[in-house]
């Protein structure tokens, strides 16, 4: 299950399927956009995955896999969420917040 913190997204191991809706405020987006999710190791690390979604009134829902679920281990990686319009950077909507994967126990 998600969970959110201000910008911080935590998640328990190995939970997928669960639809978490990010809304972008402040523009009108149409179908010529992209947000894309880019989770990352640490600051400036590896890319573990990235997930890419068109918007519906300036919404996406983001989900993950069982096999993309299985890429966090518990621990605290970073993510990114950046806007495309056309193929072409627009802004970093977020350009840096905490994705926390606790361990179910």
């Amino acid at each position: 299950m998600w969970a959110v913190t201000g910008m911080t997204l935590t998640m328990a191991e190995g939970d997928y399927g669960i639809s978490l809706p990010v809304t972008v405020s402040g523009a009108t987006m149409t179908d010529n956009d992209t947000l894309r999710f880019t989770f990352l190791t640490v600051k400036n690390g590896d890319t573990i995955l990235e997930k890419e979604y068109t918007p519906a009134n300036n919404s996406v829902s983001l989900e993950f896999t069982e096999a993309e679920s299985a890429l966090f281990p518990p621990q605290t990686y970073l993510y990114r969420l950046d806007w495309y319009q056309d193929g072409a950077f627009m802004c970093n909507v977020i350009p840096e917040a905490v994705f926390k994967v606790v361990d179910k126990a």
